[in-house]
């Protein structure tokens, strides 16, 4: 859908997707002003532009993005970003357990079939 805006109006890979009337770059009240007239226009309680931030960062934690690269498009440390989205990594200890079961399953059948064959290193 963005992609076809961005062809149909023919913006340039240096031009400002989102600009004032001026063709400006849009300031924090801009944003401000704007996100709070589609949400009345909308009948949706405010949102502030801050939350989509916090929608972005819980999506790529949930969507598994490395902890590393999500800090690093937030601009956060690892550090920040655990402290600041660890209840986004609720129920993480049930997926850790199951891979963890994965590699130990995998090494007691390579261990298994290598004593079968004569060529375990026990």
């Amino acid at each position: 859908m963005l992609r076809t805006w961005v062809q149909e109006r023919e913006v340039g890979p240096d031009d400002l997707l989102f600009r004032t009337r001026r063709g400006n770059r849009p300031s924090q009240s801009n944003w401000s002003r704007a996100l709070k007239r589609a949400c009345e226009n909308a009948g949706h309680p405010r949102i502030r532009v801050y939350d989509f931030r916090h929608a972005n960062a819980t999506m790529m934690i949930k969507a598994r993005v490395p902890l590393a690269e999500a800090a690093r498009r937030l601009g956060h440390s690892v550090e920040t970003l655990v402290s600041t989205y660890i209840g986004a990594m609720e129920g993480d200890h049930t997926e850790a357990n199951a891979l963890v079961d994965a590699v130990l399953a995998t090494t007691r059948e390579a261990i298994v079939s290598d004593e079968a064959d004569g060529t375990s290193i026990a």
